[in-house]
């Protein structure tokens, strides 16, 4: 043992400072290739072998047909139905506060579809909080209602009450 000590300190001695500084850093160079850059290839391989599974899972996902697109006027509700919808319509404002207390309605087929629109026309006098409230709840439940014009007016400034005019349509499939 003591020759081994020998010998190593004979080295050191010719090596001097900065061959020992040298030395040290090329121990602490394969000591951070042997831990970080294996480590780092080891993710990058993980990450090659996920890429591939995910091209290939795409691939598949790519050769199955598509289903046939949906005709949205096909899930339009009957004509039959329209009475049924404004009723929930009025339904839906007195839970909102409002009051429909009159307002006219018609009907017109959609020239070459087989479709039919019902014009409604509201009269509204109530705050614009409930009113807005009301409006939304509306077009949210019933996808076939839209809204085409809205005309509000106050009397006054300060007052907190809105006279508006709703004007709607309720779009229907119509008997062939």
């Amino acid at each position: 043992m003591n020759a081994l000590a020998w010998q190593l300190r004979q080295w050191a001695r010719r090596l001097g400072a900065a061959g020992l500084a040298g030395l040290g850093l090329l121990a602490a160079a394969l000591l951070v290739r042997l831990i970080a850059v294996e480590q780092a290839q080891d993710a990058v391989a993980a990450q090659h072998a996920r890429l591939a599974g995910l091209r290939l899972a795409a691939a598949t996902r790519a050769a199955k047909p598509a289903p046939p697109p949906v005709n949205p006027l096909a899930m339009l509700p009957p004509a039959g139905t329209a009475s049924q919808q404004i009723g929930e319509l009025e339904q839906l404002a007195r839970a909102h506060g409002l009051d429909l207390p009159r307002g006219q309605y018609s009907v017109a087929p959609l020239a070459g579809t087989s479709l039919a629109r019902w014009q409604l026309v509201l009269p509204v006098e109530a705050p614009y909080p409930a009113l807005h409230a009301f409006l939304a709840a509306a077009l949210e439940r019933q996808p076939n209602l839209t809204l085409d014009e809205l005309k509000l007016k106050r009397e006054r400034i300060e007052s907190a009450e809105l006279q508006a005019e709703l004007r709607l349509s309720l779009f229907v499939e119509a008997a062939p």
